[in-house]
């Protein structure tokens, strides 16, 4: 059995949904044996190899990077050492900095200059006894001066301890996607060794693959027709696109397809995409960025843009397709929390017209086929309006598919509030700050 330590998104829990769904449509025997507010270990039975790894990271939209755990401490050694406020403890520093699994990250160095870089993983964010932040560079230390001691010509390490760029009063102490790729520290000798907190445990992990921001962002900048105040992001297509159990070779449908996001992300994957929308400037938007796409990756892309109205999907749309992702019309642009009767109008449309088109999905669906959505949750004043399910699937020859199985997950009964998960999700939030309308993503089966 391997253990892997995968880097989580910033809606962790949303991220652990998405990586246990992963898991089980792709028959690996692996289960979530512990995690954070951060990263997630999980342990598998079967051997992945290095292009299984590879493809985990990039259908994975919720996780960054994936590495191998090669060390685990018990968590009183770390909390000894490098305690936040008392004295540190000399024996479990030097337990610390023994670092036994150095020979398995370099098991030769002589004469090689190495880079490297520690990038630390807390529990959450604050209110923890661990002096994170000398935690790293301790370590960074320590490794650089036992490389050297082990024959190894030069030895740098790179460290990033400025304040993290969408929280500046968060803890960052882990090395970006962008940096690791720069300094090619995932190619030997070079490496990024994870450090990730737990609860129970320090686990040291070696990075097998990172996220590919870089190429992302030239995507996002370069593609033809973007469309901001509705396009969804990349990486919540690709999380939908797992939710609704997506394979390459699938034909995925999104309903609302927009600019064609989830249907880039999909084909990307090796999917089959169709897209609808009823607006006749988005779908020609959606096609060019399709074709610009076949351009930049080189081969012929399988997709169809069709401008119609998905209350109607079933008319036009005569293929069978084996999963639905999509992120529909949320209802329009509240710039203060409404009122709680305008809020529950706009709800009652809304489901409305969500009801509609799934009766048209059902019928075109696959049977034990999957749809991932998200739903709109409006702020007012003094709470949170959103749809009730048993109307949304009402008649319409759909269920819900509850997320985070409790046979995937080893539990604890004493672990602390802020991580408790608590299996059999119907919905999952998905908030961003300061907005009026939230989203929850859901998944419906067939």
């Amino acid at each position: 059995m391997t253990k892997f330590a995968l880097v989580l998104g910033s809606n962790w829990l949303l991220s652990i949904a998405e990586l246990l769904t992963y898991i089980q449509d792709r028959g690996f025997d692996g289960v979530l044996v512990d995690h954070s507010r951060n990263a997630a270990v999980i342990e598998v039975r079967q051997q992945l190899d290095a292009d299984q790894i590879i493809d985990m990271q990039s259908a994975l939209g919720g996780c960054f990077k994936i590495g191998r755990v090669i060390w685990e401490y018990d968590i009183d050694i770390p909390l000894k050492a490098y305690p936040a406020k008392k004295a540190a403890s000399k024996d479990s520093l030097k337990e610390i900095n023994k670092c036994p699994w150095l020979k398995i990250v370099w098991p030769k160095v002589k004469g090689k200059k190495v880079r490297f870089g520690i990038s630390t993983y807390p529990i959450v964010d604050g209110g923890f006894p661990i002096n994170f932040r000398r935690f790293t560079r301790g370590l960074n230390d320590q490794v650089k001066k036992l490389l050297i001691e082990n024959g190894a010509r030069r030895a740098d390490y790179y460290a990033y301890d400025e304040p993290d760029r969408r929280v500046r009063d968060r803890l960052n102490i882990a090395l970006w996607p962008k940096s690791i790729a720069r300094n090619a520290l995932l190619t030997p000798p070079n490496a990024e060794v994870l450090a990730v907190f737990s609860e129970t445990k320090l686990y040291i992990a070696r990075t097998n693959v990172v996220y590919d921001s870089m190429l992302q962002q030239y995507r996002d900048e370069s593609r033809p027709f973007v469309s901001a105040e509705i396009s969804t992001s990349p990486k919540i297509c690709r999380t939908l696109l797992n939710l609704s159990g997506a394979r390459p070779g699938d034909i995925v449908l999104d309903p609302f397809c927009g600019t064609g996001t989830i249907l880039m992300e999909a084909a990307i994957l090796g999917m089959r995409c169709i897209g609808v929308d009823i607006d006749g400037d988005q779908v020609q938007g959606a096609r060019s960025n399709m074709k610009w796409l076949e351009k930049d990756l080189g081969e012929k892309l399988d997709y169809n843009i069709l401008i119609g109205d998905s209350r109607e999907l079933s008319s036009f749309v005569k293929k069978q397709v084996d999963a639905v992702a999509f992120e529909p019309i949320l209802g329009p642009i509240f710039k203060k929390p409404p009122k709680r009767d305008e809020a529950e109008e706009t709800i009652k449309e809304l489901t409305m017209l969500y009801l509609q088109v799934l009766k048209q999905i059902s019928k075109i669906l696959r049977p034990d086929g999957r749809i991932a959505m998200t739903i709109p949750v409006i702020r007012t004043e003094k709470e949170s309006i959103s749809i009730k399910f048993s109307d949304l699937t009402r008649d319409t020859g759909v269920s819900l598919y509850k997320m985070l199985p409790s046979d995937l997950i080893v539990s604890r009964k004493d672990i602390d509030a802020r991580l408790k998960i608590r299996p059999g999700r119907e919905s999952i939030p998905e908030r961003k700050r300061g907005q009026v309308v939230q989203r929850a993503l859901i998944v419906l089966e067939k």
